[in-house]
């Protein structure tokens, strides 16, 4: 997710909870074969053996095929062991480039993409996983063709969030259509691991797997609400957790974020995040009121400190 999955709160979850794969921040193909591709490139740190842990996958998007090409390489080049393209990202200003959902009305256009996308991957680590996250369609829903024509490509793995493009984050999702995918899947005798994705909360993620047969979840918004979501053993519904420990939690994350990135990324970025740690008790809107005022670290830091010391 895009100014959310950087490496400071990858490790913040994993060290909360056991995720199989984890994906870094929306990435863009075009910036990152620019002339200045710094703010692309930061999307892509990772930290020392963060690779070993466990799979990273790198998020790109784009509508051209040659830019898309070279960022592969470049995805490959850093070690990552999965290529992950965006056909599914709603939001208009990113549809109107002729890129992520708006590929489900141009399907010869998103089959170049992939081609593209595997010959740079491949080019340089020919084992490198090639995966696909979509929609089921663009203004209604259209599983069969669209997820069908996917499955051809042979790829590793396709990620189906069961909205259409058009209902944005609206309604709820249809799993319904996802079972669809897996149903396609098998009927071909195709190897591609089908993951299914949309408003996953922990008590659902057993029956979701019984009821669909994929072969995996991707959990996304669902992470705000409940950080040890991942958690096999031991779990404990976020909202059971004490104010000391989302205080703990919300401390750590400025201090590593402060140490990751200092001042070469958007503090106001951070700010996203605030209600994730504060929300629970009593007092918790006022602490939050007084953070979203604050715009650098050192500043929300000294709130917290202050938030604590006189807190009943």
């Amino acid at each position: 997710m895009e100014d959310v999955t950087d490496k400071v709160f990858r490790r913040l979850v994993a060290d909360h909870g056991e995720p199989d794969v984890l994906y870094t921040e929306f990435t863009s193909a075009e910036y990152l074969c620019s002339s200045q591709p710094e703010k692309a490139l930061v999307r892509l740190e990772i930290y020392e053996k963060e690779l070993g842990r466990r799979p990273l996958v790198a998020q790109i998007w784009g509508g051209n095929p040659e830019q898309m090409y070279r960022a592969a390489r470049l995805v490959a080049e850093r070690g990552f062991a999965g290529v992950d393209i965006n056909m599914g990202c709603p939001v208009k200003k990113i549809s109107r480039k002729g890129a992520c959902s708006a590929l489900i009305r141009m399907p010869s256009v998103a089959l170049e993409l992939i081609q593209a996308v595997k010959e740079g991957a491949r080019s340089v680590s020919p084992q490198i996983g090639i995966s696909v996250k979509t929609r089921i369609g663009w203004s209604k829903v259209e599983t069969q063709e669209w997820c069908g024509l996917l499955l051809e490509q042979q790829l590793d793995a396709l990620t189906v969030h069961g909205r259409i493009a058009k209902q944005m984050s609206e309604g709820w999702a249809d799993w319904q259509e996802i079972a669809k995918v897996v149903q396609l899947r098998n009927a071909s005798g195709w190897s591609t691991r089908i993951i299914g994705n949309g408003d996953l909360t922990w008590p659902q993620l057993e029956p979701r797997l019984q009821e669909t047969g994929v072969d995996g979840l991707m959990i996304g918004r669902g992470v705000f609400s409940d950080i040890g979501i991942f958690r096999r053993e031991g779990y404990r519904p976020y909202d059971t957790w004490s104010r000391e420990e989302k205080l703990n939690l919300l401390e750590r994350h400025i201090r590593d974020h402060f140490e990751a990135w200092g001042q070469t990324k958007d503090y106001e970025k951070l700010k996203k995040f605030f209600k994730v740690y504060t929300s629970g008790w009593e007092g918790a809107l006022d602490l939050r009121a007084q953070l979203m005022s604050t715009h650098r670290h050192e500043e929300s830091l000294a709130v917290l400190a202050s938030y604590r010391a006189f807190a009943p």
